[in-house]
């Protein structure tokens, strides 16, 4: 499994995906605890059964998206954390995170670094950052056309925690490989109190062998978004920091929605593995 994080011009999300093989799902795996309620059980069976939504900004033209209610929002300093965090997941797959410890100042530097990767030329584009499966930069060859459709997607780099390049650059990427640890981080203590709230221990962030994070950052595009994961499945978790106001469209089992996270919050979507 692996954390996968992406970014665009406004945002930086975070997902985990998997590259080697993942852990069992909580449906395989040896249950060694019991689950105390049938509420719980019941939000385990909703939750297992469930399509993993998918994020994306909205169409440029007019769009057929249902209105929706603003994310549901959980606090990590709410004593009910683990239970409503299982709520929100069985029912809709997405939820918006405040009270989390990454600092607005850090997201924001985090972007102007990112936004630096795309200044570059495009051979020090590749030279630096080789296509390297999952890692790597990787450029639209139909930028051209796309563009001239409303529906372009742009350049894109993946990158590990460290962010780092295959030649010496004077890229300063400081803040954003703080911030990319700091949504790893983030993201194994979603999991650990998931796997708590099902009643049973993940201790995945004991093993970095179990799971990989990946920083996906990309171009502003408008239009549909084939790849809300960067395109990398399975994966546990995404996370995505709202620098602005924002409005996006999530696919769900039941159609798509139209969704404003608040800013400074963390949108958190549960991908496959997770459910």
């Amino acid at each position: 499994m692996a954390f996968s994080t992406h970014k665009q011009h406004q945002h930086l999300p975070n997902l985990c995906g998997a590259t080697a093989a993942p852990p069992p799902t909580p449906s395989a795996q040896p249950n060694h605890h019991t689950v105390t309620s049938s509420a719980a059980a019941d939000a385990l069976s909703n939750l297992l059964h469930r399509l993993p939504p998918t994020l994306s900004l909205p169409k440029r033209r007019s769009s057929t998206s249902a209105t929706s209610p603003p994310p549901p929002t959980l606090s990590f300093s709410d004593p009910n954390f683990n239970h409503l965090l299982l709520s929100s997941g069985s029912e809709l797959g997405f939820l918006q995170l405040t009270n989390h410890d990454i600092p607005s100042q850090l997201a924001n530097s985090a972007e102007t670094e990112s936004l630096s990767l795309f200044e570059l030329t495009r051979d020090q584009k590749e030279s630096c950052f080789p296509k390297n499966w999952p890692l790597g930069f990787d450029a639209d060859d139909d930028d051209e056309e796309e563009e001239e459709d409303g529906d372009g997607k742009g350049e894109s780099f993946c990158l590990d925690t460290e962010c780092s390049t295959e030649t010496t650059t004077d890229l300063s990427l400081t803040s954003l490989r703080e911030f990319t640890r700091a949504l790893e981080k983030l993201g194994l203590k979603i999991i650990d109190k998931l796997a708590d709230a099902m009643g049973f221990d993940s201790s995945i962030g004991e093993d970095p062998t179990r799971f990989r994070s990946l920083m996906w950052i990309s171009e502003s595009f408008h239009g549909d978004h084939d790849k809300p994961s960067g395109g990398f499945y399975p994966y546990v978790i995404g996370l995505q920091y709202q620098i602005r106001c924002q409005k996006y469209s999530l696919l769900k089992d039941s159609g798509s929605v139209s969704v404003s996270p608040q800013v400074d919050s963390i949108m958190v979507t549960l991908g496959d593995i997770a459910q």
